[in-house]
């Protein structure tokens, strides 16, 4: 779906994709109806504005068009096109319903799920050492869209108690995972990891992990500010996102 440089819109995408895809998933398991139809509302709406977003960044909404209706299930482009056409057309039934049926609830949220994991599939799919020197990093998009998804349903005015907790876990596992792949990409992308420490994305990255990570992490151990941590915890999925897409092209882009 994408092709040559890859820019603010692609971030954008990720970035609204996980959010909305992340609060969708944690909002089925939560017991109010009304969180589950907001979880659902809000995933619609990411992916729809995401779809959106990667038709401007190709140029021609043709182009869009005929990746989506041509039948190529060896392409991981149109793999992605496809479940995020169906994804967004299971939400959207889900919408319109007044009772859900458990097995498009169950067929959405797998697609949903795969939504917002195939951001990382797709990095790996090139040959950019920072993108595929590593198996994490649609494991990366996965924990932060959970982090993201949670601190987006606090947020607008959900106080299950469980939502703070996911997000402290997830956002554990996030930084326990970026760290890692720093590590194990470092021998083959040393200029993207270099770039994203101290270089000209090191505000991207440590912003990423001071406001995203350890500052909402210190005002839930807190009890503090609820709302600002969930505010900061979104702040940083953009950041994380900006770092990953603008490190894996080191060389390519100028900052």
């Amino acid at each position: 779906m994408m092709t040559g440089e890859w820019g603010i819109y692609i971030v954008l995408y990720f970035w609204l994709a996980a959010m909305g895809g992340g609060a969708f998933l944690i909002a089925l398991g939560l017991r109010d109806e009304r969180a589950r139809r907001s979880g659902a509302f809000l995933a619609f709406i990411g992916i729809v504005i995401g779809a959106l977003l990667l038709i401007v960044d190709l140029g021609q909404p043709t182009r869009f068009w005929h990746l989506l209706v041509g039948f190529h299930p060896v392409s991981v482009m149109w793999l992605g096109s496809a479940v995020l056409a169906l994804s967004g057309l299971g939400l959207f039934l889900l919408l319109v319903m007044r009772e859900w049926p458990g097995w498009l609830v169950w067929v959405t949220a797998i697609l949903v799920l795969l939504v917002v994991g195939y951001t990382g599939v797709l990095l790996m799919a090139t040959a950019r050492p920072f993108w595929s020197g590593s198996p994490l990093m649609p494991w990366i998009f996965l924990a932060s869209a959970y982090t993201t998804g949670a601190a987006l349903l606090v947020l607008l005015g959900n106080r299950e108690p469980g939502l703070h907790r996911i997000s402290f876990n997830f956002a554990l596992i996030e930084i326990v995972l970026v760290a890692a792949h720093l590590i194990w990409t470092y021998p083959l992308a040393k200029n993207a990891v270099q770039a994203a420490l101290t270089g000209d994305l090191a505000w991207a990255f440590w912003g990423f992990v001071v406001l995203g990570v350890a500052l909402p992490l210190y005002m839930e151990a807190q009890r503090r500010a609820a709302s600002l941590a969930a505010l900061l915890v979104l702040a940083g999925g953009f950041l994380l996102r900006y770092f990953i897409v603008y490190a894996g092209q080191t060389g390519v882009l100028r900052f």
